[in-house]
C-alpha cells in the first residue's frame, strides 16, 4: 500500500527548489528562506505593519507585472498562517520552512482553514546583534504596534526576485502563473535596541474550496475530502500520501533546515471513472460547477499512525497546458 515513487508525479517547481546554501558574512541564503541584516531608515519611511504589508502586495503585484503575469490577491487565511509563522522565528530568532512544533506550510496553512494549496518564500533580518542568526531567545517579544521601514519590505523583495538559477526558488514562487492570492506574515520582535523581523509569503492556488473533515482522527476511523472547483475545471486526481507525525525541534533543529517538498511516500491515488475510485470518490454537476468526495476509510492492517496529505490536482481547459494544475493539499493527522 505503501509506495516511495513521487518524483514524475510532483513536477511542480516548488518541489524542486535547491538545497544550495551561500554564506557570507551579511547574507544566508536557504532555498526558498533568506537572512539579511537590516538598514537604518529615516522616519518618514516607516510603515505600520499593516501598511508594510500592503506595500508588499504592490511589489510582489510590480514584479508579477514585470513578466505579464497577472495580479494576486490578499488572502486572509493564508495571511493568519504566515502570521503565526513569522512570529515564531522572529521571537525565537530562527529560519525554516519547519515551526517549533514540526509541522510545515502545508499543515499550518490547513490548520487555518486553508481550502487551496500553499507555496511559501521566508526571510528572517536582525538588527543590534551580528551572530543572532540562531539566537533562540524568547527575551525577544513580538511588538504588533512596531514600525517597518520602506527600504526594508523593497530590500527583502529584490533579494527574493534577484535571485538567479539555480538559487532562484523565492523568484519563481514569485512567478508562478497558477498563484491567486497570497498571504503575508510580517513580525517584529525586539529585546532593548535590537530586534528582528521576520516575513513568511504564503502563495495560494485558489480554484475552488477543498475541505477536509476532520483533520485528525483515530486509526481505524474515517476522513472525507469534498470540493467544489471553479468552472471550467475538471476533476484529474486525488493522491494520498505518508509521511511520520510532526514532532517538536529545537532552533538548532530548525536552523539546519533547508528547503521542503512533498512526502516521498505515496499511498494511493483515484482517477474519476475508474474500479479503484468506486465507493471512494464521487463527482457530481451543481450550478456549472463540478463538485466531489472522496473517503478514506483507515484500518490497522493496512494503514498506519502518521500525518496524511490529500493533493487535488484536476485538468484545465487550455489546450496547450499539458500538465494538470494542483489546486488543494489538505493534511490529516491519523495516530
Amino acid at each position: 500500500m505503501f509506495e516511495r515513487n513521487v518524483e514524475k508525479l510532483f513536477e511542480v517547481p516548488w518541489f524542486h527548489m535547491s538545497n544550495a546554501t551561500v554564506k557570507t558574512i551579511a547574507t544566508v541564503l536557504l532555498a526558498s528562506c533568506t537572512i539579511t541584516f537590516a538598514q537604518t531608515a529615516s522616519a518618514k519611511d516607516e510603515l505600520s505593519i499593516a501598511e508594510a504589508k500592503q506595500y508588499m502586495l504592490s511589489l510582489i503585484n510590480r514584479d508579477r507585472k514585470s513578466q505579464g503575469l497577472k495580479e494576486v490577491v490578499s488572502d486572509e487565511i493564508a495571511e493568519r498562517a504566515g502570521n503565526l509563522h513569522s512570529d515564531e522565528m522572529a521571537k525565537f530568532g530562527f529560519l525554516s520552512h519547519w515551526d517549533t512544533a514540526g509541522r510545515k506550510p502545508d499543515q499550518r496553512y490547513c490548520e487555518a482553514g486553508g481550502t487551496g494549496f500553499v507555496m511559501e518564500n521566508g526571510h528572517i533580518e536582525f538588527n543590534g546583534y551580528a551572530d543572532d542568526s540562531s539566537g533562540g531567545s524568547a527575551e525577544f517579544k513580538v511588538d504588533p504596534s512596531a514600525t517597518i521601514s520602506k527600504r526594508d519590505i523593497e530590500g527583502i523583495q529584490s533579494g527574493f526576485f534577484n535571485e538567479q538559477p539555480p538559487n532562484d526558488g523565492h523568484r519563481r514562487n514569485i512567478l508562478d502563473p497558477d498563484h491567486t492570492r497570497v498571504g503575508i506574515g510580517l513580525t517584529v520582535a525586539k529585546k532593548g535596541d535590537s530586534f528582528r523581523l521576520a516575513c513568511a509569503q504564503e502563495f495560494i492556488h485558489s480554484y475552488g474550496k477543498v475541505e477536509s473533515k476532520p483533520q485528525s482522527i483515530k486509526l481505524g476511523e474515517s476522513f472525507t475530502i469534498t470540493g467544489s472547483l471553479e468552472p471550467g475545471l475538471r476533476l484529474s486526481s486525488v493522491d494520498l500520501f505518508w509521511e511520520e507525525l510532526p514532532r517538536p525541534m529545537t532552533i538548532k533543529q530548525l536552523d539546519e533546515t533547508h528547503s521542503y517538498g512533498p512526502p516521498q511516500t505515496r499511498v494511493n491515488t483515484y482517477f474519476p471513472n475508474t474500479p479503484a475510485a468506486q465507493g471512494h470518490l464521487t463527482i457530481n454537476e451543481a450550478a456549472g460547477r463540478q463538485e466531489f468526495a472522496c473517503t478514506f476509510e483507515t484500518d490497522k492492517a493496512t494503514w498506519k499512525p502518521g500525518l496524511y496529505y490529500v493533493y487535488v490536482w484536476t485538468r484545465t481547459p487550455d489546450a496547450s497546458r499539458v500538465k494538470p494544475l494542483v489546486v488543494a493539499s489538505k493534511t490529516i493527522e491519523v495516530r
